[in-house]
């Protein structure tokens, strides 16, 4: 095989490390070179970088009326129960921190010369550029001036400087957020930062306010006030015309007196019954009983008018003796006085003897069972008009208790109105004075949002670390130039005559000295043994490679 065979074959074999040490070795110069000159224009530019300046902030959400209390006018209830996690609160907050609103409220604040001015020599430098270079006026936009236009410019480039400036960071499982702000003025730093956490918390206050709540529930609670004091007037009215101070309580004692009169009147109408059976039963042995009794018969008393006819007997034979001393036995007066003699004798003969006397009284057992029975018969017209009168107080209670049931409707009715009134009037109310709290809180003293550290004063700058930042513009500058030298030497292509005469074609030793020429497996491959020559010295001449015989 010729000798271009062997270059090209060499030239398809892969690279190796001695390949890259010559490449660098061949432009050392250029790489000490390319150092020296990068590493002064590095560290210049580490030295202008602006020092950088941090304020830092912690806030602490905790759980307030922001996240378990709605508004009033949007609710029938004060309150509602969380559904969603106390991460949505948090991540909530972050958002309205990061929002365009609260940025533009403290640009604001602090002031968009303030926050736009250079203050380090880069910016100043920038800045004396970009005066330089023509620019055109500005022009009015709509309803905005020139000069508007202008501010409103320079105001959106302090939002977004400040929106650059502020970082946030939020723990895992925490309600903290840490508030960074970065510039390079320590005191701008800490004024942006506090001006954040004064707004925020401002913001924040109103962002859970009821614009216009207050005059609404107040206005509520007058009318509902009015409609309870209506309802309970005529709730009064109707019990006082019925004569009713508590439903149940009448109802209780309306109870109380049907219990008793049914019960009296079950007790009149067994009395009543026993009563007519009695007198039935006395009526017949009244009628048994005989009215008077024979109580005594006087035997021995002589007759009355034996008595008297001796007296008469003894008056005329007193006449006649006198007479017949007088007159003569035939004179006719006497005869007539001796004949009534006669006759009185006679009878007073037959008249003489003994007759029993009887005594008669009434009966007394007819007597005490007549008196029985007018007691029963009394009795029994006793009963029968208390039972007509409790029949009578049955039926009117019972008059009662309908009217009474039929009041209870009407009065539970107002009774309804009076308290579905006085809830309204109520709930109302509570909204009305919850309304005017959430009022006097939006100024912001009192919130969930708790700065759990102030805004600091960071003198100590944070960036840049000018040492760290040295030794890697020295690496940058020194890589530089090995890299350029590596590919300044791979990428040029020497002579192909020099390329011939310095390479060398591939040798292969056979472990049998007598023999001069190439295993078979190198003849396969179209090697042929090369006459012996003189090592090579390799020299940098002009660029190039050339061999020196030693």
């Amino acid at each position: 095989m010729n000798e271009r065979s062997f270059a090209e074959a060499d030239h398809f074999r892969p690279l190796r490390l001695n390949d890259l040490w010559r490449a660098v070795a061949r432009h050392r110069l250029s790489a000490v070179l390319w150092t020296i000159v990068l590493l002064p224009v590095l560290a210049l530019g580490v030295f202008l970088i602006p020092a950088q300046f941090d304020s830092y902030s912690q806030l602490l959400i905790r759980l307030g009326r922001g996240a378990v209390s709605m508004d009033p006018t949007a609710t029938l209830s004060p309150t509602v129960s969380l559904q969603d996690s106390r991460a949505s609160q948090v991540n909530s907050v972050r958002e309205m921190l990061q929002s365009r609103a609260i940025a533009q409220k403290v640009v604001k604040k602090v002031g968009v010369e303030r926050i736009l001015e250079p203050r380090s020599l880069l910016s100043k430098t920038m800045q004396k550029i970009s005066s330089m270079v023509p620019s055109g006026a500005a022009k009015p936009m709509g309803d905005l001036s020139a000069e508007e236009v202008e501010a409103q410019l320079a105001e959106e480039m302090a939002i977004n400087a400040f929106q650059e400036s502020m970082n946030l960071y939020m723990a895992k499982d925490a309600y903290t957020i840490d508030l960074e702000v970065r510039s390079e003025d320590p005191f701008l730093s800490r004024d942006l930062l506090r001006a954040l956490v004064q707004i925020y918390r401002q913001h924040h206050a109103m962002a859970h306010s009821s614009l216009g709540s207050s005059e609404f529930f107040e206005e509520q609670s007058k009318l509902s006030y009015k409609r309870a004091v209506e309802a309970k007037e005529k709730l009064r009215v109707a019990k006082t015309e019925r004569g009713i101070i508590d439903i149940g309580s009448a109802q209780s004692a309306l109870r109380s007196l049907i219990s008793q009169v049914e019960s009296n009147l079950v007790d009149v109408e067994y009395e009543l019954a026993s009563a007519v059976s009695e007198r039935a039963r006395l009526i017949e042995q009244v009628g048994e009983q005989p009215e008077t009794l024979q109580t005594q018969t006087i035997r021995g008393i002589p007759k009355a008018t034996g008595d008297s006819m001796r007296q008469a007997l003894y008056e005329l034979e007193v006449r006649y003796k006198e007479q017949s001393l007088k007159l003569s036995d035939d004179h006719p007066k006497l005869k007539v006085l001796r004949e009534q003699l006669e006759a009185a004798t006679e009878i007073s003969q037959s008249e003489q003897g003994e007759r029993p006397q009887t005594t008669e009284s009434t009966n007394p057992v007819r007597q005490a069972l007549v008196m029985s029975l007018q007691q029963t018969e009394t009795r029994l017209s006793g009963l029968e008009s208390k039972h007509e009168n409790l029949k009578s107080q049955a039926e009117f209670l019972k008059e009662e208790l309908t009217q009474l049931n039929r009041d209870e409707v009407q009065l539970a009715e107002l009774g309804w109105e009076t308290a579905l009134a006085e809830a309204e009037y109520m709930r109302t109310a509570e909204n009305r004075d919850n309304a005017r709290l959430i009022d006097q809180l939006s100024s912001g003293a009192v919130s969930e949002i708790a700065v759990v550290q102030e805004p600091s004063l960071g003198l100590k700058k944070v960036k840049p670390k000018r040492s760290i930042l040295l030794v890697l513009a020295a690496m940058l500058a020194v890589g530089f130039g090995i890299v350029q030298a590596l590919i300044r030497g791979l990428l040029a292509t020497p002579h192909s005559a020099e390329m011939d005469t310095n390479r060398q074609p591939p040798t292969r030793r056979r472990s049998d000295a007598g023999h001069g020429r190439y295993r078979g497996t190198d003849s396969v491959r179209g090697f042929n043994k090369p006459p012996e020559s003189e090592p090579a010295a390799e020299t940098e001449e002009n660029g190039g490679l050339t061999t020196v015989p030693r």
